[in-house]
């Protein structure tokens, strides 16, 4: 409104000018008004250079014709989605855009389970038991403190950060685990009637990961990060709910169970804007005894980015 009025005020002004005796050649040649509007607001003032010629590839431009005198109108175009690729936003923008398009910070939220030596589902002979129930098995991991070194702007970077992994196995109550030094056996479970029977292993980890974006647009941005995580496992529980003779217990041993103490993943997330899916693959053994074979932990699921 407030432009509006200017406008009213500026041609009724140059009106009643133009309608002034000429009293000199100058007046002959008519005067003009500029004014340059920039999203909806009032930029720049009155010009009275008769050779005045406004660059119309910059915005809208309005011209109105009194009698011995003109209005040009100059609407520059709001910002567009095309700012995202000037970063001449200051520093501060800049930062807050590079980390916009970094995939690291969040929750991932899915299934886990185990794999064989030779990275597939076919668990047989001495490792057949420690296939779990997939329906029941959850796997949810912290990613915080992401680090981005940019390579091409935000178009490919290198991304750190800390991960907090829980894998949770879960098993019928057909059999349970028994656990003797290094060694991990099953055995049934006898007159037990078992609700809950559950291995559960936690690590914190650091990733190293390669991160691409196709746009600098992040809800238009088709994204993809590889690398590998390094962990180490912090805490590992076998836990167990059952009724034995009518009477409900519950159970719980902590140590070492078997598990390797040392981990590493190879970890892909594939996403479009916010949405992003991801899946990671042990790389070390996820047991370390003298009774079984190697097998490998696997997750897979929904990435949240925070």
């Amino acid at each position: 409104m407030k432009t509006f009025a200017t406008i009213i005020l500026l041609c009724i002004g140059l009106a009643s000018f133009a309608q002034e005796p000429e009293t000199n050649d100058s007046l002959k040649t008519g005067k003009k008004a500029v004014l340059i509007m920039k999203d909806g607001r009032l930029e720049a003032g009155v010009s009275s250079d008769n050779t005045f010629n406004p660059d119309s590839t910059k915005g809208d431009t309005t011209r109105i014709e009194l009698k011995n005198a003109s209005i040009t109108i100059i609407s520059k175009n709001k910002s567009s989605d095309s700012d995202w690729e000037d970063g001449d936003d200051g520093e501060d923008s800049n930062e807050s855009k590079k980390y916009e398009l970094t995939w690291w910070n969040g929750i991932d939220i899915g299934v886990n389970g185990i794999l064989s030596g030779n990275h597939d589902f076919n668990l047989s002979g001495s490792t057949e038991f420690l296939e779990p129930n997939y329906g029941k098995s959850r796997y949810i991991s912290f990613n915080m403190g992401q680090v981005k070194g940019r390579i091409v702007s935000d178009y490919v970077g290198f991304t750190m950060g800390l991960t907090f992994q829980i894998y949770n196995y879960k098993y019928s109550g057909e059999n349970e685990f028994a656990f003797a030094g290094d060694s991990l056996f099953s055995v049934p479970s006898g007159d037990k009637n078992i609700t809950k029977n559950k291995l559960r292993a936690s690590y914190i980890g650091i990733p190293a990961m390669l991160e691409f974006n196709t746009s600098l647009d992040p809800k238009k941005s088709f994204h993809v990060s590889a690398g590998v995580i390094g962990k180490i496992k912090i805490e590992n529980m076998y836990k167990q709910k059952y009724n034995l003779n009518g009477n409900d217990n519950k159970a719980s041993i902590k140590g070492d169970l078997g598990f390797n103490r040392w981990g590493a993943d190879a970890l892909v997330r594939v996403g479009y804007g916010r949405f992003t899916l991801f899946t990671q693959v042990g790389l070390l053994p996820l047991f370390d005894n003298d009774n079984t074979d190697d097998v490998y932990s696997f997750a897979a699921g929904l990435f949240i980015k925070i």
